[in-house]
């Protein structure tokens, strides 16, 4: 009777761990399909399969009349777990330790050859705990480096093991009782493997999730805002700057050219120009500024509590600074020169009209000056995000780049 209910037992043991073993394997499938695979994918399909056959070399062991010269299941339970310290460890961008732990664990494995079962019992649970143990540091890094839920769970889950193996250590070697230490360690490391692949599961839908709420907010080539990040992004800041009658500041800058470039040097080197020119909005803007891409040739940069002064004077430096870093292309050096508008606005901007920053942009335009006023948009295009037609309503203040009268009066 007593055999016939172990033999029950381990059958529907290892069918529940087949049956997650599956959908966790369907899923891994599923995520190697994707266009943008998460890190680490491989050795994680490759754990839960190793997983799968330890517990099979498991029961076998339990129920079957096999001989095995070897403790398959344990040997087979510190190679998975050795393997969930490299997949997290990718998945992490954390390296360290791998040699040492590697040289722990074929020394652990090798270790089957020259001790008995009750022997190796204690060193697999034993590297098992210190294997989980440094796994669960670093998914909690990363857990609190990406905010991301998944790991804080999987780093949980190490810690069933990390208290389960002492405990069966302790059962076994102090009260001397082997059979209730193996179902301590049983029962851990079931529930551990189960918790794993749910963790793992939630951390890669809290990195998609996290990923598609950047491709609507976030421009792919250049990694700043877009137009609909822009607003999200701005509406603490304008309804502060509105209830507190504060000063903000926008300076919106064309690419001069861009055309031309890409008609003569092709459009990768546009992709070029336009991505050294987001490095250099990024580079001389302060953490508190937004920095957007609002078009194609388009940056706009929004100045909270930043007068119309020191908004010109930085928009004077960022003038200067792309015009003094030409484009290597090809061997030769590519010069590039922008136009920039500035405007200020003191509380809410959306009862200006727009009729001083068209007539800015046309007269700069006219007189082809570097620093100039706020493009506007053409007539037919009215989708433009709210910010952008708040710039567009701003006061504005137009000097030709060459002209010393209007380069003195940019600098406070």
């Amino acid at each position: 009777m007593e055999l016939i209910e172990a033999q029950t037992w381990a059958v529907i043991h290892i069918g529940l761990i087949l049956l997650v073993t599956t959908a966790l394997m369907a899923c891994v499938y599923v995520l190697v399909d994707s266009s943008n695979p998460t890190p680490a994918l491989g050795l994680f399909a490759v754990y839960f399969m190793a997983a799968l056959l330890g517990w099979i070399a498991f029961t076998l062991q339990q129920v079957a009349d096999i001989p095995m010269p070897l403790d398959v299941a344990s040997v087979a339970a510190i190679i998975n777990s050795y393997i969930l310290f490299l997949a997290v460890g990718q998945r992490s961008g954390h390296g360290a330790g791998r040699i040492v732990l590697g040289a722990i664990t074929l020394s652990a494995c090798l270790s089957a050859f020259f001790l008995d079962k009750p022997g190796m019992f204690i060193v697999q649970t034993a590297c098992a705990g210190l294997l989980f143990g440094c796994t669960g540091v670093l998914a909690a890094i990363r857990g609190w480096q990406r905010n991301n839920a998944g790991d804080g769970m999987l780093a949980v889950a190490t810690l069933i093991m990390v208290f389960g193996v002492p405990t069966s250590l302790y059962y076994l070697l102090t009260r001397q009782q082997p059979d209730t230490a193996q179902a301590i360690a049983f029962g851990t490391h079931s529930i551990t493997y189960v918790l794993v692949g749910f963790a793992f599961l939630t951390s890669v839908l809290v990195d998609y999730q996290k990923n598609l709420s950047h491709l609507t907010t976030e421009d792919p080539l250049t990694q700043l805002l877009n137009r609909r990040g822009l607003e999200s992004t701005l509406q603490v800041t304008l309804a502060h700057a509105a209830r507190q009658q504060l000063t903000t500041s926008a300076i919106m800058l064309d690419i001069d050219g861009i055309r031309e470039i890409n008609s003569n040097f092709g459009p990768e080197t546009g992709d070029q120009v336009i991505r050294a020119i987001s490095r250099q909005l990024q580079y001389l803007s302060r953490a508190s500024d937004v920095v957007a891409r609002v078009g194609g040739d388009d940056f706009l940069l929004v100045l909270p509590q930043t007068p119309l002064d020191a908004a010109r004077t930085l928009a004077e430096r960022i003038r200067a600074s792309i015009a003094d870093t030409p484009l290597a292309v090809a061997g030769q050096q590519l010069p590039v020169t922008v136009s920039l508008g500035v405007a200020s606005v003191t509380g809410e901007a959306d009862s200006r009209s727009s009729y001083e920053a068209d007539r800015g942009l046309r007269e700069t335009r006219r007189q082809q000056c570097r620093l100039g006023g706020i493009q506007a948009d053409p007539p037919q295009d009215r989708h433009r995000p709210s910010l952008i037609a708040r710039a567009r309503s701003l006061d504005f203040r137009a000097f030709p780049a060459g002209d010393p009268e209007a380069r003195r009066s940019a600098r406070p």
